[in-house]
């Protein structure tokens, strides 16, 4: 029998997003986010600081030191922890990952996938609006209970024009819209999905990967119809907390290898 979750996650990834630069951009969407929802601004990330690495703690709810991936080039790890979209799929949910930054396809199993859409262009804010596109058509299509939306222009902005620059500014400003695109397909199903938005790592003058807090401090929003409202998290924020939290939100038994915690504090009963 299938185990449906009873509201729909989207989990947003904007690639290279510093608290700062986000707290000074044109983000109407995130920013209604935070006021409706439970969020903190000083979460952190793994070291290295970099994209691969980061993320796959975020999927897979284990610190560098579990998975063993310290660079962009993907290992097969010596010792497997499922993803999220693995433990989600075998529990009997449907998936979607929209990405444009081909490398991060290794953070599950193929068939942990319902839809997946891998595009390796990230040099503009027009491919950030692909993928918000192609992830509200198939919103619009089908009946997704879990989906990542991975943003890759706002890191590939810093890298070019440095961390903080009015550019990069700006890409978070496009990435906003993003997310808004991606939701408004939801609101055309009259769905409220829980939704966390997130960074993997920041960034400082034009790179990332350090211990540096410009790089590790990241921010953490998550809101929707679960999650209490109007709520500045005081307790610490990993990003391999992500994992577990999403999980609860799907209704999922954790995979025990998982290290990271539920973070509590941001819960509600149902609205």
């Amino acid at each position: 029998m299938k185990n449906r979750a009873t509201t729909p996650v989207v989990l947003f990834s904007i690639d290279g997003m510093r608290p700062d630069a986000l707290a000074v951009a044109d983000t109407p969407t995130i920013d209604g986010l935070i006021a409706r929802g439970a969020s903190t601004m000083t979460a952190r990330t793994v070291l290295p600081s970099v994209t691969l690495p980061c993320h796959t703690s975020m999927l897979r709810g284990v610190d560098v030191a579990r998975h063993g991936i310290t660079t962009n080039i993907f290992t097969p790890l010596a010792r497997p922890v499922p993803s999220l979209f693995d433990v989600a799929k075998q529990q009997g949910l449907n998936t979607g990952f929209f990405c444009n930054w081909s490398e991060l396809r290794d953070l599950c199993e193929p068939a942990s996938l319902d839809v997946g859409y891998f595009r390796r262009d990230f040099t503009s804010p027009e491919s950030d609006r692909t993928i918000a596109s192609v992830a509200a058509e198939h919103i619009g299509t089908h009946d997704l209970d879990f989906l990542m939306v991975y943003l890759g222009w706002t890191d590939q902005c810093g890298h070019q024009n440095g961390w903080m620059s009015p550019e990069q500014v700006e890409a978070i400003a496009n990435a906003d819209a993003c997310v808004a695109h991606v939701l408004d397909a939801f609101s055309r199903k009259g769905l409220e999905p829980n939704v966390l938005v997130q960074s993997d790592h920041g960034g400082h003058e034009r790179t990332h990967g350090s211990d540096m807090p410009e790089d590790m401090t990241i921010p953490w929003v998550l809101s929707g119809p679960n999650v209490r409202a109007g709520v500045r998290l005081s307790g610490e924020v990993r990003i391999f907390d992500t994992c577990p939290t999403l999980a609860h939100l799907l209704n999922l038994s954790p995979a025990p290898e998982w290290e990271g915690r539920v973070i509590a504090e941001a819960f509600a009963e149902p609205r």
